[in-house]
């Protein structure tokens, strides 16, 4: 345990006339800034681009999946919409839609999915930050959640159109 001393006193076992540094209670001393250790790490840096990562399509791919991956085991949500995903299609396919709609159905679950994607991203970033529940972090985790909000509404409202538009037709309401 460290004592806390005035500044000047010298206590036992320190050097002739040297003094100890008092800091504030449940204050930690800030390291000093070296410039001259900077700018040796600067001059030794290899060359700064804006293209660092220059991973080949493969990695680019391979990075990709091993992020999906990570995603859908940390986050319930994916088997949900999985699952929703697929009594859509069970659905669409029965009732027999054309192709444009098919683009339409597939098109709102990508957008879903990206939207996930996003706020899983958000939600692993305020995690390593720090403590989650930061009014700052949360307000960013319920910004991204909002935004599968928008994304899981809007393709519910694609796919009622889509799906209901069909029956229409097959019950002979339009033509």
């Amino acid at each position: 345990m460290t004592e806390r001393r005035n500044p000047g006193e010298a206590h036992e076992g320190d050097a002739a006339g040297a003094t100890a540094i008092e800091y504030p209670r449940g204050l930690l001393p800030v390291p000093e800034f070296d410039e001259r250790s900077l700018q040796l790490q600067l001059e030794q840096a290899e060359e700064l681009t804006a293209r660092a990562d220059r991973r080949n399509t493969r990695g680019k791919m391979l990075a990709g999946i091993r992020g999906l991956k990570h995603a859908i085991r940390g986050d319930s949500s994916f088997f949900a919409h999985f699952y929703r995903g697929t009594l859509i299609a069970i659905t669409a396919s029965m009732l027999g839609v054309n192709q444009w709609c098919w683009c339409l159905l597939i098109l709102g679950a990508c957008l879903v999915l990206i939207a996930e994607l996003s706020h899983s991203a958000v939600d692993t970033l305020a995690r390593a930050i720090g403590n989650p529940e930061e009014p700052r972090l949360c307000m960013a985790r319920e910004i991204a959640a909002a935004g599968v909000l928008v994304a899981a509404f809007g393709s519910g409202g694609v796919t009622a159109i889509v799906l209901s538009w069909k029956l229409a037709q097959l019950m002979g309401w339009v033509l």
